[in-house]
């Protein structure tokens, strides 16, 4: 089931109780927006992270780190109620990112997670549970043996190799964002070996968890398909296991709503 489609305008006030809400936010591929959103981002960004961001050599690592940042702090800030410099974050010990303490008492608590890849930035957002997301350009070169192996099981291998092979890129992409969503939602990135957990890769069947390493073989998680971005996979996983889930796409970066005050 495809996550639906809610309005941007509508988003602040619909993150309550088990909602999620899942930004995709497109990355220009322009040279000549990089100046305004450089601009435009650092308005939005900490004194370090816009070093960080300069210290990018190729401009489009440059704009997928700028708007990242950029656009989860403003997100933070419309659902919080604060501005986006008074949004403070930090690394839990894992290296999840996380809003500081400073933040937590002024604005309560939100969960969020962020990935980009190629031309797609996507954030997730919900105030009631951990959550985790990945997105990655689909690329048949990229399935090498040795990448497959790293990231797949023997049984799910298996299920590959069953599959006609015009599904199989589809199927090992699924496969591998829906493992890197739940690993990050569990807050161990890739210090989880990827083959301890097992997922549904068929690109035609709904996600599915289907084996955790302890301690989270029994915890509520769920996948989902994050759709309508072609020529890419992406994955969401919830620590719930039922959420009412909103998808919001932006034509660009000027079309995230928020205050700068």
């Amino acid at each position: 089931m495809a996550i639906p489609l809610i309005r941007s305008a509508d988003a602040s006030a619909a993150l309550v109780g088990d909602a999620v809400h899942v930004w995709c936010i497109p990355v220009a591929e322009q040279a000549d927006d990089d100046a305004a959103l450089t601009d435009a981002v650092n308005a939005w960004l900490t004194p370090v992270e816009q070093a960080r961001g300069q210290r990018f050599v190729q401009p489009e690592d440059r704009r997928r780190f700028q708007l990242g940042r950029a656009a989860t702090r403003r997100l933070l800030a419309g659902y919080l109620g604060l501005s986006p410099t008074a949004i403070g974050l930090d690394i839990d010990p894992s290296g999840k990112p996380r809003l500081d303490q400073h933040t937590r008492a002024l604005g309560g608590t939100m969960h969020f997670n962020i990935s980009h890849s190629g031309g797609w930035v996507v954030a997730a957002f919900a105030r009631g549970f951990e959550l985790g997301v990945d997105v990655e350009r689909v690329s048949a070169q990229a399935l090498e043996p040795g990448l497959i192996d790293h990231v797949l099981s023997e049984r799910e291998i298996q299920a590959l190799r069953a599959l006609p092979p015009q599904r199989q890129t589809a199927a090992f992409f699924k496969g591998w964002t829906s493992k890197e969503a739940f690993a990050k939602g569990i807050g161990v990135g890739l210090a989880v070996g990827l083959k301890s957990v097992e997922v549904s890769i068929d690109p035609e069947a709904p996600a599915r968890l289907m084996q955790a390493p302890p301690p989270h073989a029994s915890d509520p998680w769920q996948l989902h398909t994050i759709e309508g971005l072609e020529g890419y996979a992406a994955t969401l996983a919830v620590a719930a296991r039922s959420a009412h889930l909103g998808r919001i796409v932006v034509g660009n970066w000027r079309d995230i709503p928020g205050d700068d005050q």
